[in-house]
């Protein structure tokens, strides 16, 4: 009787992932025929929460940290992009934005935290 619970419970998470994998696919193709821009900066976004979201344990590989960090690199250079192409000074905030989040990001470090 356990088994079979279980394997309903397996092949339930099954069509619920493939679902969410074919409805997200089904969003990026409908956005991509509305304008391929709209349709890749919405991949972009993707790729930005997946790597938000995604975080490995600190006793984690040194590879599964690098690739949050490219994937959310990947996100963030895309949408820049996108802005750049649907409308140039849009592009221009979008950068003049991430250098003032890293200029706050590197002033407010405390020097406790970089092992001085």
């Amino acid at each position: 009787m356990t088994t079979q619970q279980t394997s309903r419970a397996l092949a339930r998470e099954a069509a619920g992932l493939c679902l969410t994998a074919f409805g997200a696919l089904g969003v990026l193709i409908a956005l991509g025929m509305i304008h391929p821009v709209l349709g890749l900066s919405a991949a972009m976004v993707g790729f930005l929460v997946a790597g938000s979201l995604t975080k490995p344990e600190p006793d984690a590989p040194r590879w599964a940290h690098k690739l949050r960090y490219t994937v959310c690199g990947v996100g963030i250079v895309g949408l820049a992009g996108c802005a750049f192409a649907l409308y140039l000074p849009l592009g221009f905030l979008c950068v003049a934005l991430a250098a003032v989040l890293v200029g706050l990001w590197l002033s407010s470090r405390e020097p406790a935290a970089e092992g001085a």
